[in-house]
């Protein structure tokens, strides 16, 4: 019998565990910190491995399951994962990245995006934090509204797109740069410079490859001809971090919200940025919750099980 191992398995799908056990795989979970007291021919029987951002999957991780054939990861974002090694020891990686008429049903992170705007536009966990310590003094936290702002989106492609909807709905201007996306029901601009100049908030929705690492970098952001508020909820390397404090320092960068972080994976403590946050820079981050709500997951977890068991079927 072949074994599925979820091994990031915390308030998974019970309807995709239905999935797995009526297509005859034997459904296990265990975590990282406790594999390997699973005995080694059990380990041997492992040929699926689900998995979400907890961990980097590299070589120390698919050692330990010698006949492993694929790995299920339910993400768009391929940054926790040795694609290369998968390739060389024949693996098979299936992710939503393959799906996107699928993803289009999913807006969790485009919401998350919206609320990390909201927040930092109106300094929401700053006046609640004041509150929480008996304060009382709406003078202190006047922010602007969106209406009449306009809204850069850098990546028109799924989320993007639902970013764009929900500015609409708050009669804000949309523009976009994206050299595979034209959509004539907005504008435009033809180069990323030109969208930096022309917003007021700037939101990334691109995947992290060679040519948007760093993307935002300090001197992207010392040409700007304008201050700006910066949302990240793509990857924490599409952004130089240590550009966006000497951004925020120079008044370049009014303000920073991230779902993401370019060391997330390999620990936060020392982060630049969530020591600056904590000293009272108009910095916001979440713990890459973006896609993290119960109904998004579920859906996602129960998608990509049927996918790999139809794939399976076939073998």
């Amino acid at each position: 019998m072949n074994i599925v191992l979820n091994i990031e398995a915390k308030d998974y799908s019970q309807m995709a565990i239905k999935q797995w056990e009526d297509a005859g795989f034997r459904y296990i979970e265990t975590s990282w910190d406790e594999v390997e007291s699973l005995r080694s021919d059990q380990r041997e029987l492992i040929k699926i491995l689900i998995v979400r951002l907890e961990k980097f999957i590299g070589s120390a991780e698919l050692k330990l399951f010698p006949n492993l054939t694929t790995v299920v990861s339910a993400t768009t974002g391929h940054d926790h994962l040795d694609k290369t090694l998968f390739k060389e020891k024949n693996i098979q990686l299936i992710s939503l990245r393959e799906y996107p008429d699928f993803l289009k049903t999913i807006p969790s992170t485009a919401e998350l995006t919206w609320a990390l705007l909201l927040n930092l536009f109106r300094f929401i966990p700053q006046g609640y934090q004041s509150v929480l310590e008996g304060n009382w003094n709406r003078e202190e936290f006047k922010g602007f509204q969106l209406k009449g702002k306009t809204l850069g989106i850098v990546g028109l492609g799924r989320i993007g797109s639902m970013m764009a909807q929900y500015a609409e709905a708050f009669d804000m201007k949309v523009i976009y740069f994206d050299t595979e996306v034209k959509n004539e029901k907005y504008n435009r601009t033809e180069s990323l410079m030109t969208l930096m100049d022309s917003s007021d908030i700037i939101s990334l929705h691109v995947h992290l490859t060679k040519e948007t690492e760093y993307l935002i970098s300090k001197e992207v952001i010392d040409k700007t001809k304008r201050p700006f508020y910066l949302i990240n909820t793509s990857r924490g390397k599409i952004v130089e971090e240590s550009a966006i404090l000497e951004g925020i320092k120079s008044g370049k960068v009014k303000g920073y919200a991230a779902d993401v972080l370019e060391n997330e994976l390999s620990g936060v403590k020392e982060n630049p940025l969530i020591q600056a946050a904590s000293q009272g820079l108009p910095i916001l981050i979440t713990p890459h919750i973006g896609g993290a709500s119960f109904d998004a997951m579920w859906s996602c977890e129960e998608f990509i099980a049927n996918k790999t068991i139809h794939q399976y079927s076939f073998h």
